[in-house]
């Protein structure tokens, strides 16, 4: 008989019995009028909220008659989570949500019928904004700004001025007012009304739009009556987080006689930087028969995070501020502060102390890191644990949709079926990505299957993708995996060339492979990062058939582009998130909502936290606030980092351990004031930690015991032993190195050998490196200079063919230049101006050079027999020139290094292009009669005026070094063995961590 599986479904937990303090009960108990609950961190507010909510049901109300407001989706899904387990049972019309979410429904349930609009995401009203200043005559902007106006900076700092406008209740009258008489503020009063306008006539509101329109709705007499007969409370969570709009909306709530209880601490706002207000809690304690109820015990820190605590919040803004929670804790807790050396030794010793943290009895979910920037911090810091053998849970809501890894791997496939000429190069990686399913190493061996005389593997992959029969003669699985993907990127390209839409396109994707079956079953398997693929790519269909429009290849393109430009993070945060299993790495606004038994706050350093430096942009929101010269200055910007570390610390419920490396060289910043504030001595550790405490530690320690001759033989047995029951794959004797046979050593050699310049230098300098990074497929990828290299290159052709001048090269490097990516901001300005320089050396040699040019980019092919084999030189020569009689080859180098004259003598590249040359691969460029001359390098990144030109001399008509160099080169590919051979290139080599040369029988 077959079992059937059912699903089943658990009860949940009951709620036990919450008991509460006097003050507490005192705030929860039914009211009438406003009742604002001030505490400390962990004095119970979301408590005393939740509490109060079930007390009112308890009197009679239900919980679709009451508003609970959170200040985000993830705070207001928690609240509903622990109102309903207070509850008990299950409640379908529950309201409890964010100010924005409520707004909407307002507006929804009480204004016009026949009004309909749509509620635009932050990346919607970004590339709205975009639209419209794309249609704006330049006139419109003051003359300092026109430059700046078309940016995608200019479009996010306009997005903020304007919704810190309506936070303010402001009008585009009222900006232009408070504008004066900066012309740019003015402009930006009458680019708000054209906002609106539009917003109008699209029926599209932003967030802040919405919750006006909503106080203005509430003006309404009878929506005024509808809003009393609806609702029997109203209680808001973290008012301090309120901007302006927000909490007269609640205000305005309160003066309809509706009862509103609201919690905050005013010295835990987070949001100034988005517009919360100041204000707010002191503007509701003054409203009519307003009452004030403080929190005064802490049920959360221990004795030592409460002191470090005060201690830190004695220099904080005491408006309103709670009075200090009394600790009721009697475990005495632990706070450090501790620098490191560097940010790698920090990182290393917050491994090393999450691990131990595990061996005294804590969880891995029970510990948090938090950090006081995201992106990049976060995920070197996730890389580094994980790498470390330490489970870690990350958000990915502080991403952009085009960020998410699943978003792009499908955007990409959408590419490459819309345009697959422009994007065949990208067919390897989407064959290794989640729609391939391939690995690196499967990859590589189709490659090698399908490799040809003359090309390489890349090539040999894009000629199987136009014609998949050569897959299926394969007939192995990889070829077929290969085949399935090929079929179906043709068959959507097919489906847009009719005209499909964007939504069916991406739908036939990810549902023609395996991708989404492997999401669902880890995602059910409970890991983290599928579910937040999966949210991802919800995200991106909801979008896609909001975008029905978009249909062919060029709305495939457009919407790429639109998902591509998007710079703001959209919602993709689901109810039902995976709870965590690993250590929590977050930001400090993210932790506000989180507990954890044990908090590491890292990275804590001058410049970075506080990020004292004011850096304005061009336009600024604060601009526009009445306090904004003190929300600007250095002062309050410090005090608004101070809040953050504060809220950071908080999170703390048994110790608090906060770090900081110490200056160097190449961070140069020193720890945090804020870390003295917490009232601990600093403790300076030097050096990394002592052992690492991870698996494939303790296997290279069992296996150097083993090996090691003074051993005894009992030691040597025991570590036998356990690395025989070690169940991790490391441990496994056949996984060693040295344990496996050598491959086989049968080698073919291509006929004719095909030989450039540059793999005749790499066989000669090194054959080991010229195999691993050739034909291993160990070669890393090109780096920002080699892009740069390219650029420079492109430009200097288009340059000499066209003949453009200086001010034309540098217009080609803009419109190029945004493409390029740099870790850094400052290393694209800094290298973008030695670019320029490059272009300006060389224009003036171009302009003056006496030679005549016969071609750039020349492709060239000449057949030569070394040592019995047929070989053919192929390659590209970037300029060839005649001087006289004399055909001249000129190769431009961008490199920040040159050949010394040694290196120049015998430079191989430069030899394959006179040997080229000689046999005649130019001739139908030269006129008859032409000798070959020196060969050159143009280095442009060094020389005065113009570039640096390195001649090497001309070839002896009998045998040369050049000779000796094919022959060997020849000689190396018969014998199929590429030896490693140590030079001064060693210190560049990707591969020298494992070279016999360089390290001879060290550790690989």
């Amino acid at each position: 008989m077959t079992s059937v599986n059912k699903w089943r479904l658990r009860a949940s937990e009951p709620a036990g019995v919450i008991q509460l303090d006097d003050a507490q009960r005192t705030a929860v108990n039914v009211h009438q009028g406003l009742r604002v609950v001030l505490g400390g961190p962990g004095t119970g507010k979301s408590t005393v909220l939740t509490q109060a909510v079930v007390e009112r049901i308890r009197a009679g109300s239900s919980l679709d008659r009451l508003v609970v407001l959170a200040s985000s989706r993830t705070a207001a899904q928690s609240l509903r989570r622990e109102i309903v387990r207070q509850r008990g049972g299950a409640e379908v019309g529950a309201r409890v949500t964010t100010i924005h979410g409520f707004a909407l429904a307002l507006m929804r349930e009480l204004g016009d019928p026949e009004q309909d609009f749509r509620l635009l995401r932050a990346p919607d009203q970004e590339q709205r904004l975009r639209d419209l200043l794309d249609g704006l005559p330049p006139e419109f902007w003051p003359q300092e700004v026109r430059e700046a106006a078309g940016t995608r900076t200019f479009a996010r700092q306009l997005r903020e001025v304007l919704a810190r406008a309506r936070q303010l209740g402001l009008d585009p009258d009222r900006v232009e007012e408070i504008a004066g008489d900066e012309d740019l503020y003015r402009a930006v009063g009458r680019f708000f009304e054209l906002h609106l306008t539009v917003g109008d006539f699209h029926g599209a509101l932003d967030y802040a739009e919405l919750v006006h329109r909503t106080r203005i709705l509430l003006t309404e007499e009878g929506v005024a009556r509808s809003c009393q007969a609806r609702f029997d409370g109203i209680f808001v969570d973290d008012a301090q987080e309120l901007d302006e709009v927000s909490f007269r909306l609640v205000a305005d709530l309160a003066r309809l006689g509706l009862p509103v209880l609201a919690t905050a601490d005013p010295q835990q706002r987070l949001g100034a930087y988005r517009g919360a207000s100041g204000g707010a809690v002191g503007h509701l304690l003054g409203l009519p028969e307003s009452t004030r109820v403080e929190l005064r015990t802490g049920y959360r820190n221990s004795p030592a995070v409460t002191a470090a605590l005060a201690r830190l919040r004695s220099a904080l803004d005491a408006s309103e501020a709670p009075p200090v929670p009394e600790p009721v804790r009697t475990e005495p807790g632990t706070v450090t502060v501790t620098w490191f050396d560097d940010p790698a030794a920090e990182r290393a010793h917050l491994a090393a102390r999450l691990r131990q943290a595990v061996q005294e009895g804590y969880q891995w979910r029970d510990l948090a890191v938090v950090t006081r920037r995201g992106g990049a911090e976060i995920e070197l810091l996730a890389q580094e644990l994980s790498a470390r053998g330490i489970p870690v849970d990350v958000d990915g809501e502080d991403r952009a949709l085009g960020a998410q890894k699943a978003v792009r791997a499908l955007l990409a496939a959408l590419a490459h079926a819309a345009a697959p000429h422009e994007m065949e190069t990208d067919l390897p990686m989407l064959l290794t990505g989640p729609l391939g399913g391939l690995d690196a190493v499967q990859l590589r061996r189709l490659g090698r299957r399908l490799l040809s005389p003359g090309s390489d593997s890349t090539a040999a992959l894009l000629g199987a993708a136009a014609n998949p029969s050569r897959l299926d003669e394969l007939g192995d699985e990889d070829a077929a995996t290969a085949a399935r993907l090929v079929r179906l990127l043709s068959l959507v390209g097919a489906e847009l060339a009719e005209g499909c839409d964007v939504g069916r396109a991406l739908w036939l994707l990810w549902a023609g492979t395996p991708w989404p079956e492997r999401l669902r079953q880890a995602a059910l398997n409970g890991n983290r990062s599928a579910e937040e693929d999966l949210d991802a790519l919800v995200d991106l269909f909801d979008l896609a058939t909001r975008r029905m429009e978009l249909r062919g290849i060029s709305g495939a393109l457009t919407f790429i582009q639109e998902i591509e430009r998007e710079e703001i993070a959209g919602d993709t945060t689901r109810e039902l998130a995976a709870l965590p299993r690993g250590v929590r790495l977050l930001t400090a606004h993210r932790a506000r909502s989180g507990v954890w038994r044990q908090v590491h706050v890292v990275s804590v350093t001058e410049g970075s936290w506080p990020r004292s430096r004011w850096q304005p942009g061009l336009l600024d929101p604060d601009r526009l606030a009445p306090d904004h010269l003190d929300a600007a200055s250095t002062a309050g910007l410090v005090a608004a980092e101070r809040r953050s570390f504060y809220v950071a610390c908080s999170r703390a419920s048994e110790a608090l351990h906060v770090s900081a490396p110490m200056p160097g060289e190449e961070h140069p910043d020193p720890p945090s004031r804020f870390c003295r504030e917490l009232g601990v001595t600093p403790q300076e550790i030097h050096g990394p930690p002592v052992g690492l405490l991870t698996p494939q530690a303790l296997v290279a320690d069992l296996r150097r015991v083993l090996e090691d001759p003074t051993s005894s033989p009992g030691l040597r047995r025991a570590a036998a032993l356990r690395l025989a029951r070690f169940p991790h794959r490391d441990a496994a004797v056949t996984n060693w190195w040295g344990a496996r046979h050598p491959s086989s050593g049968d080698w073919t050699m291509a006929d004719p050998v095909v030989i450039t310049g540059s793999s005749l230098q790499g066989l000669v300098r090194c054959p080991r490196n010229w195999f691993l990074s050739r034909r291993g497929g160990g070669d890393q990828g090109r780096g920002t200079q080699a892009t740069v290299g390219d650029v420079v290159h492109m430009i200097a052709q288009r340059a000499a063919r066209d003949d453009l001048d200086l001010e034309q090269m540098v217009t080609l490097l803009d419109e190029v230049w945004p493409r390029l990516r740099f870790p850094r901001l400052w290393r694209s300005r800094s290298e973008r101006e030695q670019v320029v320089g490059i272009l300006t050396r060389f224009h003036r040699w171009h302009r003056d050079n006496p030679g005549r040019l016969l071609g750039v980019e020349v492709p060239f092919e000449a057949a030569r027999e070394v040592s019995g084999t047929p070989v053919l030189l192929r390659g590209t020569v970037d300029r060839l020139e005649l001087h006289g009689d004399r055909l001249v080859v000129v190769d431009l180098k961008t490199t920040r290094t040159m050949p010394t004259r040694t290196e120049l003598a015998e430079h191989s590249q430069l030899g394959v292009y006179q040997l080229a040359a000689r046999l005649g691969a130019f001739a139908h460029l030269a006129p008859p009669g032409t000798r070959v001359g020196e060969p050159s390098l143009l280095q442009l990144r060094h020389g005065l005026h113009i570039p640096q030109q390195q001649y090497q001399t001309v070839l002896p008509e009998g045998r040369s070094w050049l000779d000796e160099q094919l022959e060997q080169a020849v000689a190396t590919l018969r014998s199929g063995h590429f030896d490693a051979r140590e030079s001064v290139f060693c210190r560049w080599c990707p591969f020298r961590d494992s070279c016999p040369a360089v390290q001879p029988g060290g550790l690989l």
